[in-house]
């Protein structure tokens, strides 16, 4: 190794040495890491949190690219593989059970919520082991939270078992919420593919109507961190915004799309329609003219018959004329009998091409008779695809509603609900307009409904998914003819 790559290698050791001792500090599998200006990790918490009992940790999230960090780092730990400095985190594989191990030493039971990045716990071999393991980092009653599926028509959940639950429920009480974008998916993950934008909107748009629909204590026991401005604004919505959200959130982009399927689907039964009457109008005008030729080429046929018979005749009519033909002077008597005999000859070529166009005639009418059937099957096949486009559009929408229909604070709103088919295609169209509208105008306009969403943000907490607890006999009893074949559903693992 030359001198230069020696001076190369000190030097960034020594930039290593300083990070580590300025920011992090290593504990076995895991670092954790704190601004600069703490000389701990413990003066960083308690910088950080103080005299509060409200620690969140975040798993599956670095803090980096967190789209709610900047309200919840008065809250909130990340723990990813590696964590951004500037917040209070840690680093390190939390699937590893010797690493909690060593976060119990850092948070002995002082988190009171632990969040996670469901699609890479739900499945991991080691999730129950997980779980248990972060009681020592847990308060008492303090959350470990967890989403599953769970299959409405089998009544069971997707990954958990009723023999996890069984073995989970020696350390914690379980308890369950439904998935909505707000109350459960806000918070806890960076990933935008997890929790795609427009639900987590349905989500904010869903708890306003909760707070409209509520009274002053009800509006804080839901949300205990409420701000000022969400706590005045939701006493006085102006009914168009209500009506505004709760179009928005029936739209969903499943309805959207049966919507425009079935509209094409119409569009093509009347251009069928078209067609069949097209087919129609051409097998009658062929039936006409099959009428016609065909008393045309009976004429002619026994028109053909009698000339038949002239034109034996004319043979021996014919000799007697040969005589004459021979003579100059009957010269006039030959012509006369040429021109009868390429009459004769005309008239058998219009019999045979009669009869060729009859036949022709028929061959293209039985052609016209079979397409006209085909026809009618793909008309009676696109009549069956629309009353099925129908009904799922009408399914989708009492779905829909089922939420607003099982909650207290979104019943009233039912009374919005359109049932007819016509008024819901309407009431899509119009909530799509007003999204594009508002799209279009987003730098020159704030909305009412953005300025209650980012209060919505400011104000979640844990809490919410404790308000919002339901017991797992009515997930268990949802109306299978009502509800989607699967719903999301949040499981809370609450420490005894």
């Amino acid at each position: 190794m030359n001198v230069k790559k020696i001076y190369a290698f000190i030097a960034v050791f020594s930039i290593i040495i300083y990070t580590i001792a300025k920011e992090d500090v290593s504990l076995s599998g895991i670092n954790v890491t704190y601004n600069e200006n703490d000389d701990s990790f413990d003066e960083a918490l308690s910088r950080r949190f103080g005299d509060k009992d409200k620690i969140w940790l975040v798993l599956g999230n670095r803090g980096t690219t967190n789209y709610y960090i900047e309200r919840f780092s008065k809250n909130w730990i990340f723990w990813d593989d590696h964590s951004d400095s500037d917040n209070i985190g840690i680093s390190g594989d939390f699937f590893d059970l010797e690493n909690w191990k060593q976060v119990s030493k850092l948070l002995p039971e002082k988190v009171n919520y632990i969040a996670v990045d469901f699609n890479d716990l739900v499945n991991h071999p080691k999730r129950n082991k997980i779980i248990k393991a972060s009681k020592d980092v847990l308060k008492s009653e303090g959350i470990f939270c967890v989403e599953d599926i769970y299959d409405n028509r089998n009544k069971k959940f997707k990954h958990f078992t009723d023999e996890d639950f069984e073995e989970l429920s020696k350390d914690f009480y379980i308890e369950y919420a439904y998935w909505d974008g707000y109350i459960s998916a806000l918070p806890y993950t960076s990933d935008q593919s997890a929790n795609k934008r427009s639900d987590m909107y349905k989500g904010l748009e869903t708890m306003i109507l909760r707070l409209a629909a509520a009274d002053a204590m009800e509006k804080r026991k839901m949300l205990p961190y409420i701000t000022d401005d969400l706590y005045k604004r939701t006493f006085a919505l102006n009914v168009s915004l209500i009506k505004k959200l709760v179009r928005n959130i029936v739209n969903t982009s499943h309805l959207n799309q049966l919507i425009r399927n079935y509209e094409r689907t119409v569009e093509e039964e009347k251009q069928l329609e078209i067609d069949i009457e097209r087919e129609k109008k051409t097998i009658e005008i062929l039936k006409k003219d099959i009428e016609t030729y065909s008393k045309i080429a009976g004429f002619s046929n026994v028109m053909s018959s009698g000339i038949g018979a002239i034109s034996k005749n004319m043979k021996s009519i014919s000799k007697g004329f040969d005589f004459l033909a021979n003579s100059k002077k009957n010269n006039q008597g030959f012509s006369f009998m040429s021109k009868v005999s390429k009459l004769f000859s005309k008239a058998n070529e219009e019999v045979s091409d009669y009869n060729e166009k009859l036949v022709n005639k028929k061959d293209e009418l039985s052609f016209r008779e079979k397409e006209l059937s085909t026809l009618k099957v793909e008309l009676d096949l696109l009549k069956n695809n629309i009353d099925i486009l129908k009904t799922e559009i009408l399914k989708c929408n009492e779905e829909s509603f089922y939420k607003f229909e099982r909650e207290k604070y979104l019943k009233k709103y039912t009374v919005y609900k359109k049932t007819g088919l016509d008024e819901i295609i309407k009431d899509s169209k119009e909530s799509n307009e007003e999204f594009w509208d508002e799209y279009d105008s987003f730098w020159n306009s704030i909305s009412e409904t953005e300025i209650l969403a980012k209060e919505l943000e400011k104000s979640w907490s844990p809490d919410v998914l404790i308000q919002n607890v339901v017991p797992i006999e009515l997930i268990k009893s949802a109306d299978k003819n009502r509800m989607n074949d699967t719903s999301k559903i949040v499981i809370l693992f609450t420490k005894k």
